[in-house]
């Protein structure tokens, strides 16, 4: 007979939950300043920005929640979600932005060397 081990993760309750769900504002205005380097163009200290996001959510969900607070939980992450996904758009528009500029200045680097040449 196999002798399996397990631990057993409990349910966030009492203060423990009520860190999870104050830690998920956080991580809403994470996102928001995300939001506001993507705005700025501050493309370099959006992947730090992304990983410190990343551990928090990581962190903010180690052990399960109960079921009133996976509810209020939900409506956070909900709101979350809606706000990835307004990054994400700010990402791909910047990206296509820069691509088109790209485009245009391959154009000109073209008509400045059949111009020098």
């Amino acid at each position: 007979m196999m002798n399996q081990s397990a631990i057993a993760i409990f349910p966030a309750v009492g203060r423990v939950a009520e860190r999870r769900l104050a830690a998920l504002d956080e991580i809403a205005c994470m996102t928001e300043a995300m939001m506001a380097l993507a705005e700025e163009g501050d493309w370099d200290a959006l992947p730090e920005a992304q990983a410190a996001r990343d551990a928090a959510l990581r962190a903010c969900f180690s052990a399960p929640l109960t079921e009133d607070t996976a509810l209020a939980a939900a409506d956070k992450i909900q709101a979350l979600l809606r706000q990835n996904e307004a990054l994400v758009r700010k990402v791909a528009e910047a990206k296509e932005k820069l691509s088109q500029e790209m485009q245009r200045t391959k154009q000109d680097y073209k008509a400045v060397s059949a111009y020098l040449a």
